[in-house]
């Protein structure tokens, strides 16, 4: 009886602290959590195909709703698989709770069928591992609650992240009375009468609080330079009023990244074309700030970061609430850990009104006009016209996505065409992306776990290669509710290398690394029941993408692009953008 005893207890504290969705690969050790989970009465339970895609759908579910969502899964090979989603867990900062099915102390070593070391498995990748044993007496029923708040509690504090829990279970896994011939067991295992009694977890946590420190808000205000620039990577949602308060207040440009929420959509004092602006031969690639203030995660602009490291500001400050070493050129002086929110919210409070250098703002704002001007005639030339580049597609995208819903976008050439070519005009929508270890394996899994968390249909820009990764996570978009719509770019192989130096090594460079196939996905929709087009010009896509929008159910898309007109469109669009501000 201590193996169902076990899994209902666990999963029951489980939903006491919040976590209802369980993401589930079936398996028979793992039969005491699957039951427990399948039969509360709050769980919200799915089945994937795949480990690695349940994993993922997780992931996703918990970038939308910032609370752990539960991957379950059976011994050997089942948790290994999960171990790209808990790396990109990690690395991003996102609740995970992954729990394992194990084998028995007395099978381990012995060559027992589906047995591995699952010790530790994910090195240091989680917050926290544990290991309680085998359900049985000697692990009281305090403890096995005590360990699920405190899982819980470290998916989410004082660094969010993924935790394991491996847990072995022996057979039988079902009360005896469900089996033939077994008599059931004379002792009935209890939880505490107290957590009988009440709703709320064994052991309740507080949230601890980041404020900033007084004495460093008032060195920053006394020592205030007049040109500066407030840098924002991706933050908390709650942060991203307070920092526009702060820019119009300091009278600085914003530069944000595409994940910061930021980017498109209107916003006030952001320079939507700074990557633009730093193209090497612009005027505005020499500005030198006084001050970059950076809030949130890493950037994706290389050229951005290439400022940091070759032209750093007097003052170099970056604002994260948390303490991990986030600053990849090494020339940030003065590190904040605090609440963002708060950050702003003190510093607006202690500021007066905008005192620095209104040429500073007004210069990058007039610049950042001519190359949305300049950008309007550039791609939105003839919507007739066949498309040939993902530069042109990018565009598009930004200013035709519907408003309802939310982009995510794929690694590699996707969420970079979308920084660096993006329209700031188009609708405000939440932009979000797989960013951390910038994988290309479960984009479809995140995005699909995206939706079902946010309760908001999802546009998913991704490339071939990513989807090929993640092809058997199609079978869960045709009965998704909110939908996906899929905006498939394909180039036929890995676009990204060809803008690299690597292209120019013609001998080796198409087998070794341009990854070249010729295949199409018009006969994967149809075996997944999913609406296909395939548009060859920004016209019949936006006919496309407006029918799939409306018949509100998931759709494949696939636009056919080539990966050298991509090299030459960029070099074009550049040579153009040069003489902009030459002539």
């Amino acid at each position: 009886m201590w193996n169902p005893r076990w899994g209902e207890w666990l999963v029951e504290e489980l939903v006491r602290n919040g976590c209802t969705t369980f993401c589930i690969s079936p398996g028979s050790r793992s039969t005491p959590l699957t039951l427990a989970a399948a039969r509360h009465p709050q769980a919200e339970c799915r089945s994937g195909i795949d480990e690695r895609g349940s994993a993922y759908f997780a992931l996703g579910h918990a970038r939308a709703t910032g609370r752990p969502a539960v991957f379950i899964c059976t011994s050997g090979t089942a948790v290994a698989n999960a171990l790209s989603a808990v790396i990109e867990a990690s690395v991003e900062h996102l609740p995970l709770l992954v729990l394992s099915a194990d084998r028995p102390p007395e099978l381990q070593d012995t060559g027992a069928n589906q047995t591995i070391d699952q010790t530790k498995l994910f090195g240091s990748h989680v917050r926290w591992f544990f290991d309680p044993g085998c359900p049985g007496p000697e692990f009281s029923p305090e403890s096995l609650l005590s360990m699920v708040d405190q899982a819980v509690h470290r998916t989410r504090h004082p660094v969010p992240g993924p935790v394991h829990l491996n847990l072995p279970f022996r057979e039988p896994f079902f009360p005896a009375d469900e089996l033939p011939g077994k008599k059931q067991s004379s002792v009935e295992p209890a939880p505490p009468e107290a957590w009988q009694r009440e709703v709320q977890p064994w052991v309740r946590h507080t949230k601890p609080c980041r404020v900033p420190d007084d004495s460093v808000c008032t060195e920053l205000r006394q020592n205030l330079p007049k040109r500066g620039i407030l840098s924002v990577g991706r933050i908390p949602l709650d942060a991203r009023l307070p920092v526009q308060e702060l820019a119009q207040r300091l009278g600085w440009p914003i530069f944000a990244d595409t994940t910061s929420g930021l980017r498109l959509g209107p916003c006030e004092n952001r320079i939507t074309h700074f990557d633009q602006l730093l193209l090497d031969g612009l005027p505005s690639a020499s500005w030198q700030a006084d001050a970059i203030w950076h809030l949130g995660f890493p950037p994706t602009s290389k050229r951005w970061l290439s400022y940091w490291e070759q032209t750093p500001a007097p003052q170099m400050v970056w604002i994260a609430n948390h303490s991990e070493r986030h600053d990849p050129v090494q020339r940030f002086r003065l590190r904040i850990e605090a609440d963002s929110s708060l950050f702003c919210k003190t510093l607006i409070s202690a500021l007066p009104m905008p005192s620095t250098d209104s040429n500073w703002l007004q210069q990058w704002q007039n610049a950042d006009v001519q190359v949305a001007k300049r950008m309007e005639t550039h791609f939105g030339v003839n919507d007739a016209e066949p498309i040939t580049s993902e530069l042109h597609l990018a565009h598009w995208l930004t200013r035709q996505i519907a408003p309802e819903h939310a982009l995510f976008l794929g690694n590699s050439l996707p969420v970079r065409m979308v920084d660096f070519y993006g329209s700031g005009s188009g609708p405000e929508v939440p932009v979000v992306a797989n960013r951390g270890a910038s994988g290309i394996d479960g984009l479809v899994s995140s995005a699909l776990g995206y939706a079902q968390g946010a309760q908001q249909p999802v546009t998913l820009l991704i490339g071939d290669l990513s989807l090929l990764h993640d092809l058997n996570s199609l079978s869960g978009l045709a009965q998704a509710d909110p939908p996906v719509i899929v905006l498939l770019i394909n180039n036929h192989g890995g676009g990204i290398f060809s803008f690299l130096p690597v292209a120019q090594q013609e001998d080796v460079f198409e087998r070794c690394f341009g990854t070249p196939h010729e295949l199409d996905f018009r006969h994967a929709a149809k075996l997944f029941g999913l609406d296909y087009e395939a548009p060859d010009s920004l016209q019949s896509l936006s006919w496309a993408y407006k029918s799939a929008v409306a018949r509100k159910r998931s759709a494949l898309i696939e636009v056919v692009t080539d990966r050298k007109a991509n090299v030459r469109e960029q070099q074009h669009w550049q040579e153009r953008l040069r003489s902009t501000f030459t002539h």
